[in-house]
């Protein structure tokens, strides 16, 4: 086991001792964190145990919590691993920032690129004081919006009018294209 002084850095087990009858949720609440021992104290009646007080401080390095452990509750460690944990939190941050701009910003070019509509929420219903009904007319659906930049008013007609032409032949004769002798007639 290590043996600590006053200033060094350590990390609090990430694991909640429940056994330690001392131990409380602030102790939970600093688990696995990494700060500074700003006191050891030796009890006169058991000198084989050690409690150290653990001091933590945030980015700035303005204190935040500090609690008494046992010394089997703290691994020895240093600033740096401290420094460099801030920084890694502080860049998956910034990290899930950009990646929610991005898909926001995907979302909305594929949008544009499609012509669709966002789907518009539901407004919430308001008391009116008068009894007349209002018709709204919402939906929850995309909606295509008509011609966009790629896709031209007179292509859409060309669509429309083969659509229709298709929709014509629903009475075509397909028994007239086989001129020969089935054997089933």
């Amino acid at each position: 086991m290590a043996t600590f002084k006053n200033g060094d850095w350590v990390q609090i087990t990430p694991t909640p001792d429940e056994r330690w009858e001392y131990w409380s949720k602030e102790h939970t609440a600093m688990a696995g964190m990494i700060g500074e021992i700003v006191e050891i104290e030796i009890p006169e009646d058991d000198p084989t145990m050690k409690f150290v007080r653990v001091m933590v401080y945030d980015e700035n390095n303005n204190p935040v919590k500090q609690e008494w452990f046992l010394e089997k509750h703290v691994i020895l460690s240093t600033r740096y691993d401290k420094v460099l944990a801030d920084e890694r939190d502080r860049a998956c941050e910034e990290l899930q920032k950009w990646e929610k701009k991005k898909r926001e910003m995907i979302d909305e070019s594929l949008r544009h690129a499609f012509g669709l509509e966002p789907i518009k929420k539901p407004a919430k219903k308001k008391k009116k004081d008068t009894t007349t009904a209002l018709k709204v007319d919402s939906t929850d659906e995309e909606v295509w919006e008509g011609p966009t930049e790629e896709i031209e008013q007179e292509t859409i007609d060309e669509i429309l009018e083969i659509i229709d032409g298709i929709d014509g032949m629903d009475g075509f004769d397909y028994d007239a294209l086989c001129d020969g002798p089935d054997g089933a007639d």
